[in-house]
């Protein structure tokens, strides 16, 4: 069993790295909203599609949705928290706390998902 074995497409940790780092770089640099929300966006669009082309991936559209929002979700979070102050002036916490809120919410969208039988 490998470590990247979680989420819908199993390099979940490595996206989850990828947008903490991204954040972390435009919170370290200051980057204002409006190109900090265009990067990120950027970003989380090329990974929803790279897993959304994966071999693994299903056809089914509800379970796509739910795939994608494993991404979008906390990555949106990620963004939003980025811009309190103490945050944006420590910005390596984020890379930190990035894959932590990740794997929170691919939980908390599971959970939900079940619940309401989407999936």
């Amino acid at each position: 069993m490998s470590l990247f074995n979680i989420g819908p497409d199993g390099v979940f940790l490595i996206a989850a790295l990828i947008v903490s780092v991204l954040v972390a770089v435009l919170a370290w640099r200051r980057v204002d909203l409006s190109a900090g929300i265009t990067a990120v966006v950027a970003t989380v669009v090329a990974l929803a599609l790279w897993q959304a082309r994966s071999p693994y991936a299903t056809p089914d559209l509800n379970h796509r949705i739910v795939t994608a929002a494993f991404i979008v979700v906390p990555s949106a979070l990620l963004l939003g928290a980025s811009r309190v102050r103490w945050l944006a002036r420590h910005a390596w916490v984020l890379v930190i706390a990035g894959p932590i809120l990740f794997v929170g919410c691919y939980i908390g969208i599971c959970e939900l998902c079940v619940k309401t039988g989407l999936i």
